[in-house]
This record gives C-alpha cells, sequence and structure tokens, in this order.
C-alpha cells in the first residue's frame, strides 16, 4: 500500500527550498506512479533556484516547483488504459510532454505545443522527490539488466542525441569529422564521448583543467585556447556564454556549422555580418524526443561514463549536492533517492 504523502525538495521561491512532506497525487487514467531512483543534479536545477532561468523571467513558468528532470526508477502504480507497463518495471522518463492534440503536437513540433511542461523544470514537478507521476506515453522501460543510477543519464544523453541528429548535414552519414566541442562539463563532456563513440575526431575546450584530464586516456584531444577553432568546420558550443558564442562566431572558419546547446546567451547586440559572408550555419537545439529516448537507451552501456558517478549523495542532502555542482570540478552529482 502506498502512503498518500512523501518527502520531495521544494524550491518556494530564488533561493528558498527545503525538503518537505507532500502529497502524491491520485493516478488519473493513462498515468504512471514512479518510485525514484536516482535524481542528476543538473545546471538548469540551480537556474530554477536562482530564478534565472528563462520560463521563470518571462512568466511562463512559476514557483513552488520540485525541480529533477534526469531521473531513473521503478513503476510503482498505474492508472488505468495503461499498456506495455507493469509495476516493479524499470524506467526512465521524458522531461518535455507536450499535450498530443494540438495542431503542432500533430505535426511533430512538440517544441510549439501551447500546453506543454517541463517535468521538473515548470508546470509538473520533478524527481527530487520519491516519488513522480508522468503521463504513460511518456515513460520509457529500461531492460532489467541496466544499472538504474547509469539509467539516470537518459535524458541529458537523449539531449545530445537529438542535437546531432540536428547537426547530420555536417556531421555526415558514415563520415569521419574533426569536430570541436567548447565546454567539457556535464553536457560537453557526453556530447564528446558520444561523438568519438561514432567515430569522428574530437577536441574539447575548457577553462577548468580539472574537466579536460577527464579525457585522458580516451582519445579525446584537449585544448585550452579558442584560436584551434579556425581549423574546425564542426563546432558545438555548450557553454551559453555570449562572449564564448561571439568568439565561436569570429574565429570559426567559412563554411563552419556552429550548433549551440548552451543556455542563455542572453540579450546581445550582434552582427549577422560573420555568419552571412562567410556561408557559415548556426543551429539550435533543445530536450530530447521519444526517438532519442529509445536510442539513448540503447547506446548508454556503450560509452564511457564513470566520471559522472564520483559523488553520490542522498535526497536530503540536496543542498550539498548543490554546492558541489556549483564548484564545477566534478561533472555530475547524483543524489540516491531510493
Amino acid at each position: 500500500m502506498i502512503k498518500r504523502t512523501s518527502e520531495a525538495v521544494v524550491i518556494h521561491s530564488p533561493g528558498k527550498a527545503a525538503l518537505e512532506k507532500v502529497e502524491i497525487p491520485r493516478l488519473k487514467p493513462g498515468e504512471a506512479l514512479i518510485r525514484v531512483a536516482h535524481t542528476a543534479v543538473c545546471a538548469t536545477d540551480l537556474e530554477i533556484l536562482d530564478g534565472t532561468l528563462g520560463y521563470y523571467q518571462n512568466g511562463m513558468a512559476e514557483y513552488p516547483i520540485v525541480p529533477g528532470h534526469e531521473f531513473s526508477g521503478r513503476i510503482a502504480a498505474l492508472g488505468e488504459n495503461v499498456n506495455g507497463l507493469a509495476e516493479e518495471d524499470p524506467v526512465v522518463v521524458e522531461c518535455l510532454q507536450s499535450c498530443g492534440n494540438c495542431g503542432e503536437c500533430r505535426a511533430g513540433n512538440f517544441l510549439g505545443c501551447g500546453e506543454r511542461t517541463e517535468l521538473g523544470v515548470f508546470r509538473h514537478d520533478g524527481a527530487y522527490a520519491r516519488y513522480v507521476v508522468a503521463p504513460a506515453r511518456f515513460v520509457h522501460k529500461l531492460p532489467q539488466e541496466m544499472d538504474l543510477r547509469r539509467a539516470a543519464l537518459c535524458e541529458p544523453l537523449s539531449v545530445v542525441l537529438k542535437a546531432m541528429r540536428r547537426l547530420a548535414p555536417a556531421l555526415g552519414a558514415g563520415a569521419k569529422r574533426r569536430c570541436f566541442v567548447i565546454g567539457a562539463g556535464p553536457l560537453g563532456h557526453m556530447f564528446a564521448r558520444t561523438l568519438l563513440h561514432f567515430g569522428h575526431e574530437v577536441t574539447a575546450f575548457d577553462r577548468n583543467p580539472k574537466r579536460l584530464a577527464l579525457f585522458d586516456g580516451s582519445g579525446i584531444l584537449s585544448s585550452d585556447t579558442l584560436a584551434d577553432l579556425s581549423g574546425f568546420k564542426v563546432i558545438i558550443e555548450v557553454t551559453g556564454d555570449g562572449e564564448v558564442l561571439n568568439e565561436a562566431l569570429r574565429l570559426s572558419p567559412a563554411n563552419a556549422s556552429i550548433l549551440l546547446l548552451g543556455l542563455p546567451y542572453g540579450l546581445r547586440q550582434f552582427s549577422f555580418e560573420t555568419v552571412v559572408a562567410y556561408d557559415k550555419t548556426v543551429i539550435g537545439s533543445v530536450s530530447g524526443t521519444a526517438e532519442d529516448f529509445a536510442e539513448a537507451i540503447g547506446l548508454l552501456p556503450n560509452l564511457e561514463l564513470d566520471a559522472y558517478f564520483r559523488s553520490p549523495l542522498r535526497l536530503g542532502d540536496f543542498e550539498r549536492a548543490w554546492e558541489i555542482a556549483r564548484g564545477g570540478d566534478v561533472l555530475k552529482v547524483v543524489l540516491d533517492v531510493e
């Protein structure tokens, strides 16, 4: 018998968060109740805490919110009309959840859905909690043998895989490309590892030598200067830093493709001359789709990701987890919830 209350970390306003008793919502038809096993700390969680995430500044999102969108768990209960899932199945859940009925959704443009939610980000409480409720159509069953701590990285890997699809014309089918990844934090590190897995030659830039050291012995090259950009036609910008973006646009060679995967970049005075006059392509990408989650589940066991699991903490240690994540010296802090 599942209790009607449980624990969750609730952010009430910028800078104010607490571990509290919360009510577990009653399941509606088509929903699943998931007992959270592991939740990975993401920079987005910190932006919600700080009140700097764009959704909270433009009024699209509001507090309170339970953060956490990178997680794994097991099915605790199912609502009516759910097929293909059973209690105790290991699962992960898509972050971006669209209505499925509007014109944008029917056209496959899920980001354009006016009713969409993002689990743990806005309009839908997330996985800094013992339990999460989600529409079953966004729940992905995992192989029974998959390590659930590793599975918590399905969401960021899905983001990488969608971005690679967006970048496909530049990467080429079956080709080996020289790629430059700007930013070797959690997402940049994963992007570099994924590019390497698919046979590309990868160089990564970061100002933090500890992050670059995590590539030692991997075959991924390190750079401490953006001046090296001039030799690369495929560039992935993951920092979200406006000044770094300006440098990438200025220093990249003619006919370069530049993928933007970071946020927020911010409002800036800008000339498109460096893009137009040199045949450069700028591509944006965000989140991952059901297709990307399915691919991520299959790919996760084949990537070297041990560096992500060196800072495990319990749910009640969330403040310490955020402090460590801000420090930038570890790739991930994973909260062991179960």
